[in-house]
């Protein structure tokens, strides 16, 4: 009887220490619930987050006021499990901070390793998140809730912070040795080969919102779809300074690690080989774009129409009415347009007429444009165009030097000391049928050259040109045409920083000649130096179904001369932003020899010194996610300023 009552005993108390365990065990069960339900509050909110400030430049302090329209809204309760309290839920913003503070991304900070901003300078600002979540035992017990907290950083980056910047799908297939030497995004994939014996070589950050290829984009081959793709080494540096080539062993450790198909392997072995410089997707890099335009998307092969989502022409785009269906206020407020103190429309018949940023009429002086109907042949488009030629060296004078006392010495109705802001606007009308056989041309930008140069003043120095017609380049420009070994980043005395936006940008050499164009192809170039940001378009590989290459960003300044032998110093950063709308034929190499590429990325970009309008890209980080206690997040509700004790 003893020994059947000790046992009794015995088996109650395992019952007990059983049930304890049990009940032990799921309370942390719930507890683990509760911190993932208040996680996806945390995510949701970001989600919000990011989508506000995609679609609006600014937002003010208090916009996340519960109660207020940009407040964060609860996801629906259907997303939670039944024993989430979906009634006592809270997903709360915090304040948001008035200006963007400057910010340098350390690159020697190993928490900043695989930052793809690391070592630039951005303009950031943080925004707090709150998340509440509780829930409750089927076996009673008080529920048990979670706290935490999480801050977005909203980081703005000068488009210009890159050597290279693609919003489509970028290819790099050149035959001479080329070294890029700053960052490089593409918002698509990333093509790579190198044509000749030489190398590719990257030596800053490569981000990639895609996947990383050693192939053709869509099978399409350069020179008219003929060449065999190359096999010689493409570089990444790695954290060490050393270029790591992505051919190992036979194999090319691209995306698809040699297997054919994208796999995620990637991820760990690029992490391992090139330390944080070259990252995709499966790395978590997302697109960049200027801030209220939406993302680029191809055109869908499946319907019949051309139908690509281009929205990033409207950059360069004239303002819309208020009225206009597709008008945005935000978009609208980006335009260079939109930004230009000075701002120019030409006729059909080529009547030049100019305004002021409030539209005021300003009197051009003599000597600044020109107007020549059929002046020069450009072979890639295939005929005669009309060009409006624009004197730098006059404008340089009329900005900086300008005398009342002669009307071709100054613009009548504009003070260039109080109104000039270095952006200048020129508009072509766009329904004007002959649009596609005009351009504008800029010459006469050479540094130190008497009679030339680049209109400049004020705090903010630099000028920027934008048309959303095709623009030419003529001759050394932003340089002084010396061009020592180091020409292709190094800034010149007398230097500024400049953008040129145009639905297509050509470079002439110094050579060029307009008569010549019209009866020789390939016309012979000369050594010639160019110093600045240019933004324009291509046409994708393949577009509506073709066999034609976009030619690659080797290829994205467009040339017409023979420039074999010759060298073209580019001194600044190439973006590719839209597809051409003006421009649309097609690239080969029937009507010109490549020069010598020795293009790099100015110095003063890297220096965080950009043209005036620098358009921004906007990215998100998420930083500083903790839990907290009750007692904290109780404290941090009531810091904010709308409840009454916030400063």
């Amino acid at each position: 009887m003893i020994i059947g009552i000790s046992m009794s005993l015995l088996i109650a108390g395992l019952l007990g220490w059983s049930l304890t365990e049990r009940r032990i065990n799921y309370r942390h069960a719930l507890r683990l619930e509760a911190k993932n339900a208040a996680e996806a509050l945390v995510e949701y909110g970001f989600a919000q987050l990011r989508y506000k400030f995609d679609n609006q430049t600014s937002l003010s302090e208090d916009a996340l006021k519960p109660g207020s329209p940009d407040a964060l809204k609860k996801p629906p309760a259907e997303i939670f499990s039944p024993h989430v309290e979906t009634s006592s839920i809270e997903l709360i913003g915090g304040v948001i901070p008035p200006i963007m503070e400057p910010r340098y991304i350390d690159p020697n900070d190993p928490a900043n390793e695989f930052d793809p901003l690391k070592g630039k300078v951005v303009l950031a600002k943080d925004i707090s998140i709150f998340g509440k979540a509780s829930v409750t035992s089927n076996i009673g017990g008080p529920p048990i809730t979670s706290y935490v907290t999480q801050r977005l950083s909203v980081r703005d980056a000068p488009l210009f912070a890159h050597a290279i910047f693609y919003n489509l799908d970028l290819e790099l297939f050149p035959g001479p040795e080329m070294h890029i030497l700053g960052p490089v995004h593409t918002n698509g994939d990333l093509y790579v080969a190198s044509q000749g014996s030489n190398t590719l070589n990257f030596h800053g950050i490569t981000s990639v919102a895609g996947n990383v290829y050693h192939a053709w984009k869509n099978g399409v081959r350069g020179n008219n779809n003929s060449e065999t793709l190359g096999e010689s080494p493409v570089r990444f540096i790695n954290r060490d300074g050393d270029l790591i080539n992505m051919k190992v062993g036979g194999v090319w450790m691209d995306s698809t690690m040699g297997t054919g198909d994208v796999t995620p392997d990637f991820r760990s072995y690029a992490s391992n080989t090139w330390h944080g410089n070259l990252q995709t997707q499966a790395h978590g890099i997302q697109n960049y774009k200027p801030v209220a335009f939406p993302d680029y998307e191809e055109d869908n092969p499946a319907t019949p129409a051309y139908d690509p989502v281009n929205s990033g022409h409207d950059i360069i785009e004239p303002p819309l009415p208020p009225s206009h269906p597709d008008y945005n206020a935000e978009r609208e407020a980006q335009k260079i347009a939109n930004k230009a103190c000075l701002y120019f429309k030409v006729s059909s018949s080529g009547h030049i007429t100019g305004y002021k940023k409030d539209g005021t009429p300003v009197a051009i002086p003599d000597g600044l444009f020109e107007y020549k109907p059929n002046q020069m042949k450009d072979r890639r488009r295939g005929f005669n165009i009309d060009l409006v030629d624009v004197n730098m060296g006059k404008f340089k004078q009329l900005i900086e030097s300008p005398d009342s006392s002669d009307n071709d010495k100054h613009f009548g109705n504009f003070d260039p000391a109080t109104e000039w802001n270095g952006i200048v606007y020129m508009e072509f009308t766009s329904s004007d049928p002959e649009l596609g056989r005009s351009g504008v041309r800029l010459y006469n930008g050479r540094v130190g050259a008497p009679g030339q140069g680049i209109p400049s003043r004020g705090s903010d120095p630099g000028f920027s040109f934008a048309t959303n017609n095709c623009l030419y380049v003529r001759g050394d420009f932003n340089a002084d045409g010396n061009m020592p070994s180091n020409s292709s980043y190094q800034p010149e005395a007398g230097e500024v920083p400049v953008a040129l936006y145009g639905d297509a940008v050509t470079i002439l050499s110094n050579n060029w000649d307009d008569d010549v164009s019209k009866t020789k192809n390939k016309p012979r170039a000369t050594h010639t130096e160019v110093s600045a940001a240019i933004v324009t378009g291509l046409i994708p590989t393949g577009a509506g179904g073709s066999t034609n290459s976009s030619g690659g960003a080797h290829n994205l300044p467009r040339f017409l001369e023979k420039w074999s032998g010759k060298n073209l110093y580019i001194r600044g950063s190439l973006v590719a932003l839209y597809e051409c709308e003006v421009d649309d034929s097609p690239w080969s190499c029937n009507y010109y020899s490549p020069p010598r590429r020795l293009w790099g990325f100015n110095k003063l970009f890297a220096q965080g010194i950009y043209p005036p309008g620098t358009p921004l890209l906007r990215t998100y980080r998420r930083i500083d996610f903790r839990d907290m206690t009750e007692a904290e997040y109780t404290a941090a509700i009531q810091t904010l300023p709308w409840n009454g004790s916030g400063s």
